[in-house]
């Protein structure tokens, strides 16, 4: 169990298996098994499948469409409904040559191209599925973040690869905000929503996304409405989501001004797209790297989707801190001095790739504009609050930030029945309370005590 590799989402399970040329260290690779029960799947039926063939999706596509960009070899997988396929590497010879001919058959035909993993008559005994990938070369980068984060050159390097790899993704524009899903004839499709981490982890705590899983986007603007609704269910189905009536005005009022305020930080020229995929969960712990910071693999790619063109955004973790710990300027500076650097390197590895200059200006627009800030609002939860208070509302006004009167008048503009559902709310946390208090026997002990 030591070596098991344990996730948020995944439980990965070494394999070792000898090598043929005899060499005493073995080939090793994972057997990934997604976690029913931190994905929701009790009361959202099919999170897993939906993540998993997201997942595999991902990959064939990567290997298809971006080979440039350093992920581990997907070897096969197993679906909830059964289905097993492998890589046509490691099929026999009579079932690549019968997929192979079958998929050339449908081009010619124009109907869907299946992949060309190989589908297996072995039934995948396992409920939830697995995928089966090769061991991640080099090491997590965060393991020697703090060691070489003030290092330039270290940092050159690791911006270097960060931006090959995005520029790679972007040579194939897509034509909707999705997910790509493996559907039951193993075509892939831009067909799901776009997942992001925060589906799942809410949807496990009961908050509905309210976002169906064939939904799909053409434009920006609803995109962004449907993750802001998806916030306000947050306030509405979390038994803690408010601490108090001053809480519940402050968090309402600062949805409300996220509504108010989006056409601020949507430049209309690129409404409408382009789309390309983007790998939204990366981050010290799934960027491998060698010694220097040579970026060696990237994993976890269950929640890589289309992502409009100025939603690409460039890493806010290079600081070390979290999203919503930038309150301060020094905080912001520091952060912006190391930006600076990421955008010249990009914008000499795209000049260098295509001739010209397209995703670095509008990097560098996102950020330098305060769309950077809207946007990880927008799509993160947590940070939303903070977010707004601190980046978003002093672009308008500066004072209504440490003022009341803002919260006290917007939060009645959040819904019709805003009054109704905070003292719902406040009901819910008296009762979220209590029963934490009994989970833990503090009713009990502070009972005995009064005996």
């Amino acid at each position: 169990m030591d070596i098991w590799r344990s996730g948020s989402f995944n439980v990965c399970v070494p394999v070792f298996i000898p090598r043929k040329d005899g060499a005493q260290e073995p080939n090793t690779i994972y057997v990934r098994f997604p976690l029913p029960y931190k994905l929701g799947e009790d009361r959202f039926p099919g999170n897993v499948d939906e993540k998993l063939r997201a997942e595999v999706a991902t990959y064939i596509w990567l290997q298809e469409k971006s080979p440039d960009v350093p992920i581990p070899i997907l070897h096969g997988f197993g679906l909830p409904d059964g289905q097993c396929f492998t890589h046509p590497s490691s099929a026999p010879l009579f079932s690549r040559t019968i997929g192979t001919m079958r998929r050339t058959a449908l081009s010619l035909l124009g109907f869907p191209v299946p992949c060309n993993y190989v589908k297996r008559r072995l039934y995948n005994p396992f409920k939830s599925g697995y995928v089966v990938i090769s061991e991640a070369k080099g090491q997590q980068l965060h393991s020697t973040w703090e060691i070489h984060r003030h290092d330039k050159s270290y940092r050159s390097r690791l911006f270097r690869g960060l931006a090959r790899i995005s520029l790679s993704l972007n040579k194939t524009p897509l034509p909707r905000i999705a997910s790509l899903t493996l559907d039951t004839d193993g075509v892939i499709l831009l067909s799901n929503r776009p997942l992001n981490l925060h589906f799942h982890k809410l949807e496990d705590e009961g908050i509905p996304s309210g976002i169906p899983r064939q939904r799909t986007y053409g434009s920006v603007e609803p995109y962004l409405s449907d993750f802001l609704s998806f916030q306000d269910n947050r306030i509405r189905f979390q038994p803690n989501a408010i601490h108090d009536r001053k809480d519940a005005e402050m968090q309402i009022a600062a949805l409300t001004g996220m509504r108010a305020t989006m056409h601020r930080f949507i430049r209309t020229e690129y409404r409408d797209g382009p789309f390309f995929l983007t790998l939204t969960d990366m981050h010290g712990s799934n960027i491998f790297v060698d010694e220097h910071w040579n970026v060696q693999t990237v994993i976890d790619l269950e929640w890589a989707c289309s992502q409009p063109v100025e939603m690409q955004l460039p890493p806010y973790w290079l600081t070390s801190c979290a999203v919503d710990q930038f309150t301060d300027p020094e905080s912001v500076a520091e952060l912006d001095t190391l930006l600076g650097e990421y955008f010249d390197i990009y914008a000499e590895e795209e000049m260098a790739q295509n001739g010209s200059l397209y995703q670095s200006p509008i990097m560098r627009h996102v950020w330098q504009s305060g769309s950077f800030w809207y946007f990880q609002a927008a799509t993160v939860p947590k940070g939303m609050y903070s977010l707004f208070n601190s980046h978003i509302q002093p672009l308008f006004n500066r004072e209504h930030c440490t003022k009341r009167i803002f919260d006290e008048v917007f939060w009645w503009y959040w819904g019709v029945d805003v009054k109704d559902v905070v003292e719902r709310k406040l009901k819910d946390k008296e009762n979220y309370n209590a029963d934490l208090k009994r989970a833990f026997g503090v009713v009990k002990s502070i009972e005995d005590h009064a005996e």
